[in-house]
C-alpha cells in the first residue's frame, strides 16, 4: 500500500508544509489554511472517492473549521480528533519574522545566531531532537498526528467512525470549536453515531526546566472572566470630595480580588492559579481634569470544578465586601474633611441592570441599544463595556454603583479524571511509553494551557450555564456557546499529544522522536486496544 504519512519522514515532512501554511488567528493564512487542509485529505484515495467527507464548516466571519470523516464499515462507536491550526503572531522573532513559519530555516537561524535562545533552547538545539517555528508546538504537530491516525484508520480498514476536526479561533475564543460542535452533533444525529471519545493532541507542557517526562491529562482547566464596572460621582479635580472617583471604587475590589485564595480550586495534588486581572482602567475618551466616573476591570479565573454561577457568587460577595469598605473609608475621609454626608454605592448584577432598564425604557429599546452597539464596536469585551456602560447612563439615578457581569470567552472546565475507562488508557500510555520508548509518562489531571476539550463534554449537575447566559451582554448576540450541542455530544475526553516547550514564544520547538514516532504509535494502540 501507499501510505503517505506513516513514517518518521513523512510525517515530518507533513508537519513541515502545514506550519509553513502561516494561519495566525484572525489573519488570511488562518482563512486559507481549510481549504490547503482538504488538498491534503483529498490526496487519500478514500476522501477522493467520498470528497463530501471533507467538510468545511464556516464560521460565520469567512472562516471554516476542518472536518474529516472516515465511516466505519459496521459500527456506531465513533472517536471525535480534536486540534486547531490557527497560531499566535511572530512579532517576537524581531528579524526572523519572514522566516518563522519555515522550521528547516528558523531552526538553521538559530544555530548561526542564538540570541534569542535560553540556555535550555541551546541544548535543544544542538541536540538535533527538535526543530523549531511558529505552530510546531502548538498545535500543529497534533493535527499532522491525527491526519496520519486517519490514513492508517482507512487502510486497515478500522472498524471505528473517527472525525478529525481542526478549527481556527482557539487562541482567542474558539469560534471555530463552537461551530464544529453543531457541526458534530449534526452528524452523529444524521448517521446515528455514539461518541465513545473526544481526543486532543495539545502538546505536553514541561514541568521543570530538564522534565524529558511525557504527560497525558484526563481533562483540561476552565477560565472564566468575572468583571466589574464601576460607576461613580463625577467631579473636578480641584474639589475631589464633591463627588467619589471610580478609579478609588476600584482599587478596594482590585485589592480584594487579584491573588485572592477564594477562588483557588484543588483536584488531588494539582491546584488552580490565582485570578489576575486582565484589563483594569478608567474609560474616559480623553484627558481633562474631570475625575474618572468610570473604571472597568475584567478578571482572569481558572476553574476546575466549579462553574459560572458559583464563580459569580463567590465575585459578588467579594465585589460587595470590597464596596463596604470602600464606603466607610470614604465616609471616614469626608469626616475627617468637614463633609457632613453620607456615600452609598450601590451593587448590582448585569441582569438587574438590564432588568432595571427594560422596566424603565421598554424591552424594544434595549434591545435596539445592544443591536446599536455591537453594529458599532466588534470586540466582544468592549461591546460587554460598552452595554453596561450605556444602561448606566440611561440610568444615572442609580448613583455611585458597581455591576457585575461576565465578558467572554468562557471554557468550561471538562475532565474524566474519575472515568474507569479513561483510567485504563491513562495506564496504557504509560505503560506503552515506558516499554517502547523508555520515556516516563505521567498524568496530570487538567490541562493547563485551556483547550477546545471545554465544549466536549458536558456536566449533568451544572446548571450553572444559566448564570453565564443571563449574566454576560453579548451572550446570544455576537457571542455563542453551543451548550446544548455540547450535552448530546458529551462524552468522556483526554489529551494525549507529543512533547513540545516554549508555547508562544519565539523558541517554540517540537520534539521530533515524540511527535513523528513515539505519539502516533501509542494513540494508534490505544484505539485498537481500548475502541476497536
Amino acid at each position: 500500500m501507499n501510505f503517505l504519512w506513516q513514517t518518521f519522514e513523512t510525517r515530518r515532512n507533513l508537519l513541515k508544509s502545514l506550519v509553513k501554511h502561516d494561519s495566525i488567528t484572525h489573519s488570511e493564512g488562518e482563512r486559507t489554511f481549510p481549504y490547503f487542509l482538504k488538498e491534503q485529505y483529498l490526496k487519500l484515495d478514500y476522501f477522493k472517492n467520498n470528497n463530501e467527507q471533507v467538510i468545511l464548516q464556516p464560521t460565520g466571519d469567512g472562516r471554516h473549521a476542518v472536518l474529516a470523516y472516515y465511516k466505519a464499515p459496521k459500527t456506531k462507536k465513533t472517536l471525535i480528533c480534536i486540534s486547531h491550526f490557527d497560531t499566535v503572531g511572530i512579532d517576537d522573532y524581531s528579524e526572523y519574522k519572514s522566516e518563522a513559519f519555515d522550521m528547516d530555516n528558523i531552526t538553521d537561524i538559530f544555530r548561526e545566531d542564538d540570541k534569542y535562545l535560553s540556555s535550555n533552547a541551546k541544548e535543544d538545539l544542538s541536540s538535533d531532537n527538535y526543530l523549531f517555528g511558529r505552530g510546531s508546538m502548538d498545535m500543529k504537530t497534533g493535527l499532522m498526528i491525527h491526519m496520519s491516525l486517519i490514513e492508517k484508520a482507512i487502510q486497515e480498514s478500522w472498524d471505528i467512525n473517527i472525525i478529525v476536526v481542526s478549527v481556527p479561533d482557539e487562541e482567542v475564543e474558539s469560534l471555530g470549536m463552537h461551530k464544529a460542535v453543531e457541526r458534530i452533533n449534526q452528524i452523529r444525529k444524521e448517521d446515528n453515531l455514539e461518541i465513545a471519545l473526544h481526543l486532543n493532541s495539545e502538546p505536553t507542557f514541561s514541568q521543570a526546566e530538564n522534565d524529558a517526562n511525557h504527560y497525558v491529562y484526563s481533562g483540561t482547566i476552565g477560565k472564566i472572566m468575572p468583571s466589574a464596572l464601576c460607576y461613580g460621582k463625577e467631579t473636578h479635580v480641584g474639589q475631589p470630595l464633591n463627588g467619589i472617583s471610580s478609579n478609588y471604587i476600584q482599587s478596594f475590589i482590585n485589592s480584594k480580588m487579584e491573588y485572592s485564595n477564594l477562588f483557588k480550586e484543588h483536584y488531588k495534588s494539582e491546584v488552580t492559579p490565582l485570578p489576575v486581572s486582565l484589563m483594569s482602567r478608567d474609560i474616559k475618551d480623553h484627558y481633562d481634569v474631570q475625575t474618572p466616573f468610570r473604571t472597568v476591570a475584567l478578571y482572569n479565573v481558572f476553574l476546575f470544578n466549579r462553574n459560572a454561577e458559583d464563580v459569580f457568587t463567590i465575585f459578588n460577595d467579594v465585589v460587595k465586601d470590597a464596596v463596604s469598605i470602600c464606603e466607610k473609608t470614604f465616609q471616614d475621609k469626608l469626616k475627617s474633611e468637614g463633609f457632613n454626608k453620607n456615600i452609598s454605592i450601590n451593587v448590582l448584577s448585569y441582569k438587574e441592570l438590564k432588568d432595571l432598564a427594560i422596566k424603565e425604557f421598554g424591552e424594544a429599546h434595549i434591545k435596539y441599544v445592544i443591536k446599536e452597539v455591537i453594529e458599532q464596536i466588534h470586540d466582544e469585551r468592549a461591546q460587554s463595556i460598552e452595554i453596561t456602560d450605556r444602561f448606566m447612563h440611561m440610568l444615572k439615578g442609580l448613583g455611585p454603583s458597581v455591576i457585575t457581569f461576565f465578558a467572554p470567552p468562557y471554557y468550561p472546565a471538562a475532565h474524566s479524571s474519575e472515568d474507569p475507562f479513561i483510567d485504563e488508557i491513562v495506564e496504557t500510555v504509560s505503560d506503552l511509553s515506558l516499554s517502547k520508548f523508555n520515556r516516563v509518562s505521567k498524568r496530570q489531571y487538567f490541562f493547563n494551557g485551556i483547550s477546545d476539550l471545554s465544549y466536549a463534554k458536558y456536566r449533568l449537575d451544572d446548571l450553572g450555564f444559566e448564570s453565564y447566559i443571563n449574566q454576560t451582554p453579548v451572550f446570544n448576540e455576537s457571542y455563542f456557546i453551543p451548550f446544548n450541542d455540547i450535552k448530546e455530544i458529551s462524552a468522556p475526553v483526554i489529551n494525549i499529544g507529543p512533547i513540545g516547550k516554549d508555547a508562544h514564544q519565539v523558541t517554540e520547538r517540537i520534539n521530533m522522536k515524540s511527535a513523528f514516532e513515539e505519539i502516533p504509535t501509542i494513540i494508534e494502540q490505544v484505539i485498537k486496544k481500548h475502541l476497536l
